[in-house]
């Protein structure tokens, strides 16, 4: 598995690589960069078309071998892709959302978590299991681990998008890497060399 990130800066929904797949200029930006990512590991030169699970999670029906999951937050997108399952998440650090971790976090939460990583961490293994409630779904760090509270869910946080908390979660033994790979925003434009 590998996870694929792209700074929104720069980034031109008119000359996507992958065009229509979404309402936004973000969602444009996530659909590019999965079609960057499996193009880069030689999975598929073109997105299939994609269907939606009970949950609302894009798949492709026809590839079940290209597991992926996609995120995007002001001015960064996120792609998960791996051979089975996956779920990743990010999100703005905003401070104004602190007033909210009292009632989204219990005290041991917030004794092993910050407000954004908990949310991420959440929003990871929702989109992975279709599973709990992203206001109550506990979580919690067992001698430097993350535990999920779903049996043979691996969760991961990652530090690098700058001003923005993102978290992975995958099935064992699916190892998550150990650190995103970055992707030039020009690289998503159409015409562009991969």
């Amino acid at each position: 598995m590998r996870i694929y990130y792209a700074a929104t800066e720069g980034f031109d929904a008119e000359r996507a690589i992958a065009p229509g797949r979404g309402r936004s200029m973000e969602s444009a930006a996530a659909w590019s960069l999965l079609l960057y990512a499996l193009r880069r590991e030689g999975r598929l030169d073109s997105l299939p078309e994609a269907a939606l699970d009970g949950h609302g999670k894009p798949y492709f029906a026809g590839r079940p071998e290209c597991c992926f999951s996609l995120s995007h937050t002001r001015g960064f997108v996120v792609c998960a892709l791996g051979s089975s399952p996956v779920g990743v998440d990010a999100q703005i650090i905003d401070a104004k959302d602190a007033a909210f971790a009292g009632k989204l976090m219990s005290e041991r939460e917030r004794e092993n978590f910050v407000l954004h990583e908990l949310w991420c961490l959440r929003e990871a293994v929702y989109k992975l299991t279709g599973q709990g409630s992203l206001r109550t779904m506990p979580m919690r760090r067992e001698g430097g681990e993350i535990v999920s509270p779903f049996e043979g869910v691996r969760c991961r946080l990652y530090k690098g998008l700058t001003g923005c908390e993102c978290a992975a979660a995958a099935y064992a033994p699916e190892a998550l890497p150990e650190e995103l790979l970055r992707v030039d925003a020009r690289e998503l434009q159409k015409g562009t060399v991969i």
